[in-house]
């Protein structure tokens, strides 16, 4: 019976005294993603900038400007990823979209969309990520009734 009482008291004693290697996940140590996004959010292409704030927690934006015959358009994408798993994921994220535009190109001009983005993510310990997924669009301005898109997307990049 001592001896048992000693085997339990040596266990938790040791727990505390010897510190546990704590395992860190891909975007631990690789916290900044760079990519290409086609379709998606951004709807055409995009230039996409992430950082984890944590293994699971990312702040995103994007980047793309068309310009043709004096009229363009500018979408900037801006959203929070959520990835509960390490190099494989279900991806998940949430933002919105500032489509500003110029002359008479699709009356576009200052417009947010509202997005909720579903799909998969695989990155690399080496640094190469890709993230196929579908994109649930909708506007915020009055008057556009039902509508919305489920647009798909694809992100390719690197980490650091």
């Amino acid at each position: 019976m001592k001896l048992r009482s000693f085997a339990l008291v040596a266990a938790v004693v040791s727990s505390f005294a010897f510190p546990q290697a704590a395992t860190s996940g891909v975007r631990d140590e690789r916290q900044n993603l760079i990519g290409g996004e086609l379709g998606g959010r951004g709807l055409l292409l995009t230039l996409n900038y992430e950082r984890f704030v944590s293994n699971e927690v990312g702040l995103g934006f994007g980047v793309m400007a068309v310009k043709t015959s004096g009229e363009g358009i500018v979408m900037l994408p801006l959203y929070v990823s959520f990835l509960p798993g390490d190099a494989h994921s279900p991806y998940l994220s949430a933002g919105a979209t500032l489509l500003g535009g110029t002359g008479d190109f699709q009356n576009w001009e200052d417009t947010w969309l509202v997005h909720l983005s579903f799909g998969y993510q695989y990155q690399s310990s080496g640094g190469f990520f890709v993230r196929p997924f579908f994109s649930y669009v909708r506007p915020t301005e009055q008057g556009a009734g039902d509508e919305y898109l489920v647009w798909p997307g694809l992100t390719i990049g690197g980490s650091f």
